[in-house]
């Protein structure tokens, strides 16, 4: 399985015990791994948690999907509708003035699948190209930092449930 920023954004992953009666091997990194895996964990968060390198962890991920020991889990976020949109162009209308509405239709409709409302998987690429038509940089850095907390999906709750 081949991870890349955008698919890797939405995969979950679950243990799974299979019917099959067969022998499984473990090293010390698939073990760490498989401690993290939660469904309710991205893979960036279980990646984070269990500090291995780039080439160690998906060693161990792929031999733990081989092994039947866990399975994909595809979640799916619901697309970032007129709240996402309008704040958008509100933020983008401070840097650019009043073609932000028509910077971010022409971007938003370039974007695969948007018809009923930009992916999340996709809202930074959204975000990077309207940045891109904002040429004064503290304009740009303030724009980015007003929409960063759009991308960043809300926490989990903690151990119990709680935050």
């Amino acid at each position: 399985m081949d991870f890349t920023p955008t698919t890797a954004a939405g995969l979950h992953f679950r243990k799974t015990i299979s019917g099959e009666d067969r022998g499984v091997s473990l090293d010390a990194d698939m073990v760490r791994l498989l401690l993290a895996i939660e469904e309710e964990k991205s893979l960036y968060q279980i990646a984070a948690e269990v500090d291995l390198d780039a080439a160690s962890f998906k060693r161990a991920l792929k031999k733990l999907l081989d092994q039947g020991l866990i399975e994909v889990v595809r979640k799916r976020r619901p697309p970032l509708g007129k709240d996402f949109l309008e704040r958008l162009r509100i933020e983008l209308a401070r840097a650019v003035g009043p073609i932000a509405g028509l910077l971010l239709e022409e971007h938003a409709a370039r974007i695969p699948g948007a018809a009923g409302g930009i992916p999340p998987e996709r809202a930074a690429e959204l975000v990077a190209a309207l940045a891109a038509e904002i040429p004064e940089e503290r304009k740009r850095v303030a724009f980015q930092k007003a929409i960063l907390p759009l991308l960043t999906p809300p926490a989990g709750p903690g151990p119990g449930g709680r935050r």
